[in-house]
């Protein structure tokens, strides 16, 4: 495993291991409010950054440059904004909303990116 891509697959696993421990909190208090960001810390962290992971670790070209760094760090930023603020939302404070945004726009833009990274990469 390139090193780049062990950088996306631990981020992963420490959003799944939070998310999982949200679930299993989740469930043996019976109150499922926090539901939605459950969902999103395993879907958007744990699935998607251990799908970059696997694409980064194929195709290590993919992986060279700025834009693959830029990569990386805006999908973290883009998703603890994104459950930060879903939190804050969640729990009826609107105040997390610009967050929540914020952090949507990123996780978007990181999306992008990783289109823009597997289209344009050679894989012959």
């Amino acid at each position: 495993m390139t090193a780049f891509s062990k950088r996306f697959l631990l981020c992963a696993v420490a959003y799944v291991v939070v998310g999982m421990a949200l679930g299993t909190h989740m469930g043996a208090n019976q109150d499922f409010k926090l539901a939605p960001l459950h969902a999103h810390m395993n879907l958007v962290g744990w699935a998607t950054m251990a799908l970059f992971a696997w694409f980064y670790n194929a195709v290590p070209a993919a992986a060279e440059g700025k834009l693959a760094q830029a990569h990386f760090w805006i999908a973290q930023v883009g998703i603890i904004l994104f459950i930060i603020g879903l939190y804050m939302v969640l729990n009826e404070n609107m105040a997390g909303e610009p967050i929540l945004i914020g952090g949507e726009m990123l996780t978007s833009l990181s999306m992008l990116i990783f289109g823009y990274k597997v289209w344009g990469t050679d894989t012959a």
